[in-house]
């Protein structure tokens, strides 16, 4: 299941989670970052950066 940025992160845009991400799969919208989710590979690398 691929993973989504949610509501705790609207408006934050705390790249950390881009940082980490080995296939560059987050983008950043307007006002919250976005995961594609056919991009993402599931790899768990972004889930510690947003707790």
């Amino acid at each position: 299941m691929t993973y989504i940025i949610a509501e705790p992160c609207i408006g934050v845009l705390d790249r950390g989670c881009v940082d980490v991400c080995p296939v560059d799969c987050i983008y950043e919208g307007p006002d919250q970052l976005y995961i594609h989710p056919d991009e993402c590979v599931d790899c768990g690398a972004c889930e510690p950066e947003c707790r």
